[in-house]
């Protein structure tokens, strides 16, 4: 099943994004959305803390419940699996790794 859904995600999203800065002007954290180019849906976003620079990341609701009614799949399982899938094309190890998404 995550073969189908890996292709899914391939064609539906494409292989390119672009990340967004959705900071306010608090200061306290940096906001990230990452979008497809291809298809302009939020795949997931992250918060960097300022002060411990943890990465905190945050499924893309509207793609989950997308993913997850298509293919009658619970929302957790889908949202892993999206991880994943993007976590594969992009060759990410590490939560840390998607700073080489950040301008």
């Amino acid at each position: 099943m995550e073969k189908t859904i890996y292709k899914f995600l391939d064609e539906y999203l494409g292989d390119e994004v672009n990340c967004i800065n959705k900071s306010s002007m608090t200061g306290m954290y940096y906001d990230y959305g990452l979008y497809s180019k291809k298809g302009k849906s939020l795949i997931m976003s992250f918060r960097i803390c300022n002060r411990e620079g943890h990465i905190t990341m945050f499924r893309g609701r509207r793609l989950t419940e997308t993913v997850s009614t298509f293919f009658s799949m619970d929302p957790n399982k889908t949202s892993s699996i999206i991880r994943d899938w993007f976590g594969d094309k992009h060759n990410l190890k590490k939560v840390g790794d998607l700073m080489k998404f950040v301008n």
